[in-house]
């Protein structure tokens, strides 16, 4: 399992907007995207315009498909134009312990 953490900042009035075109990619991952469990984004409390996406992917074929898919290539210019700055992302690999 892969999660990923993004760390996306809207430009000073455009939180709405950005809010809105991330609802439509969103829409686009769960629809489309059966190796994606979680994408859900989160609008901080404490930081004007900060946010952080939280994602989760079966492997990397799902993380892979995501990257590549004509739904994110669609919606990625229409969240990306109202972002103050390139976005931080970390990648982490579950730690299995146990059995489930």
């Amino acid at each position: 399992m892969i999660g990923m953490m993004v760390e996306p900042t809207s430009a000073p009035g455009n939180a709405d907007a950005f809010e809105r075109a991330f609802a439509v990619q969103a829409a686009g991952v769960r629809a489309n995207e059966p190796g994606n469990s979680l994408y859900e984004l989160f609008k901080s409390r404490t930081l004007a315009d900060s946010y952080t996406r939280i994602e989760i992917d079966e492997d990397e074929a799902a993380l892979a498909a995501h990257r590549t898919s004509s739904h994110m290539a669609a919606n990625r210019p229409l969240t990306a134009r109202f972002l103050a700055a390139p976005t931080v992302m970390h990648v982490f690999t579950a730690v299995r312990y146990g059995a489930r």
